[in-house]
């Protein structure tokens, strides 16, 4: 393990929001999530990132944080990946887990006591595996299901009882003894007359039911492997528009999030105790509170801060949006309660290209969502976002044989749309300190724009498409406007230009 203890000099900015459950507390004024093949930690104070790169090197499947906070776990992808536990604040290796998946970790959790860790593989063996992990053993292992499974958790009052959730189905466990030793049973759970829905989000009930999340939004009460009943809002509206995506039992209210942005608290004594007549199951009520975090938000996880005093009526939680941002809220059921707060904003899912600007501290950047951003790398801020239409696929940042104030940006985009933008500063008032003002926008191509390059004169803008296989040239000079094309029988998936 003394091979791994090193640190390496890196400037990054990125955040796989897309990936279950990556967000986690360390304690009052640290974050720890994952990106590519590092653990970022984010200090919210001052915004500062510690990266810790993994052995692997093949990316990072899920990570957790112990109970105490003292240690975390990182699961890795690859040939027979590893879980590594690391100790917290040092950030030192402390335990490897071997040989518990073949290609890759899709979730990790540890008990509530904290002395078990339980562990789920991905495609193709999707293998439960609970792990004295201190001692780097196996206790017990089984296959979880023969389709994707999304999350496992213990169950936080009844000693020995799993649940895992995933496509299309949700599974009951027990750590059973037996004539022939300690088993890992699993019960599947009935729909019944219920629609067959995928899990992502459930909370284990003191009792030992459970509430699960389903797909059209509303919550399913079980117990033991049948739905007892299905919450849902008067009217019949559902809890929540979408994917129900998490649910938390804590001091004794319960809380959901949704893919429609909203949050909303439950009284749990209500829905405990909810029954319904046979021919009807469903159980209707209403919310304490609801918070609107805001348009085009998609909360996948939320997770509860921490205080120094250990403040039992805390109510500040952070949250991971899917649309690429970091959340601060308050869920308090109060009339002060203070209102959503971005905290930290990225592209969501791939980055498809970035631009280096030659003569500052400045990189552009290019998303399949649709943004382009502008990002400072020695102070390690985003000065500005711009939304699109459509999603990104290449960007270029000229030179000054272009622009003499170097501020135009050029961008690509998945519907053969070229977009010409300029950077500009922002009003006092903004929250940004510039501000990016689109100038030109023209279709030349039929499908995704792949390349685009200017000569070394500036004169001329070249673009190409892997999709109509198309180069089409533009006179920079002119504002723009059409030379010609070139129909090729290849595909462009890159370009150089030859002074020759």
């Amino acid at each position: 393990k003394q091979w791994y203890q090193r640190r390496v000099a890196i400037t990054a900015g990125g955040y796989e929001c897309l990936k279950r459950c990556n967000l986690h507390v360390l304690d009052e004024k640290h974050v720890l999530f994952s990106a590519g093949n590092y653990i970022q930690i984010l200090d919210l104070e001052t915004k500062k990132l510690t990266y810790l790169p993994t052995v692997g090197g093949r990316g990072i499947g899920s990570i957790a944080v112990h109970p105490s906070r003292k240690y975390f776990a990182v699961g890795e992808r690859g040939y027979e990946p590893h879980i590594l536990i690391f100790e917290y604040p040092s950030l030192k290796l402390y335990r490897i887990c071997r040989k518990g998946t073949e290609t890759a970790y899709a979730f990790l959790s540890f008990s509530p006591q904290g002395d078990k860790l339980a562990s789920l593989g991905s495609s193709p063996d999707y293998m439960l595996t609970i792990w004295d992990w201190k001692r780097e053993k196996i206790i017990l292992r089984s296959k979880a299901h023969g389709q994707d499974v999304f999350r496992v958790t213990f169950s936080t009052e009844i000693e020995g009882q799993l649940t895992t959730g995933g496509l299309g189905h949700i599974k009951f466990w027990k750590m059973a003894a037996t004539f022939t030793g300690l088993k890992l049973q699993g019960e599947l759970g009935k729909f019944g007359r219920t629609a067959i829905s995928d899990v992502e989000g459930y909370v284990e009930l003191p009792d030992g039911k459970v509430l699960s999340g389903s797909e059209w939004g509303n919550m399913l009460l079980w117990d033991g492997d049948l739905i007892k009943c299905e919450l849902t809002q008067h009217e019949k509206q559902n809890c929540h528009k979408g994917q129900l995506q998490e649910i938390f039992l804590d001091e004794g209210e319960l809380i959901t999030a949704g893919a429609d942005g909203t949050v909303k608290i439950w009284d749990f004594e209500t829905i405990d105790g909810a029954d319904v007549l046979e021919e009807d199951a469903h159980f209707p009520m209403e919310p304490m509170s609801d918070i609107f975090v805001g348009d085009g938000v998609n909360i996948v996880s939320m997770c509860k801060t921490v205080t120094e005093s250990n403040n039992d009526t805390n109510s500040m939680w952070l949250a991971q949006d899917a649309s690429g941002g970091i959340w601060k809220l308050d869920i308090s059921v109060s009339l002060t309660k203070k209102a959503p707060e971005i905290i930290q904003s990225y592209h969501a899912g791939p980055i498809r290209g970035i631009a280096p600007c030659r003569y500052t501290h400045m990189v552009a950047s290019i998303g399949a969502d649709g943004t382009v951003r502008v990002f400072d790398y020695l102070t390690k801020r985003n000065l500005v976002t711009k939304k699109c239409k459509s999603g990104g696929s290449c960007i270029t940042w000229p030179g000054r044989n272009v622009d003499s104030k170097m501020a135009t940006l050029i961008g690509g985009f998945t519907d053969g749309v070229i977009r010409i933008m300029a950077l500009d500063h922002a009003e006092p008032e903004a929250h940004e300190d510039f501000k990016i003002v689109l100038q030109h926008a023209f279709k030349p191509h039929k499908g995704e724009v792949t390349a685009m390059i200017i000569d070394d004169e500036g004169q001329v803008l070249v673009t190409g498409s892997a999709d109509d296989c198309t180069l089409f040239f533009f006179d920079i000079t002119s504002n723009y406007m059409p030379i010609g094309f070139i129909q090729l029988e290849a595909e462009v998936n890159t370009m150089s230009w030859s002074n020759s």
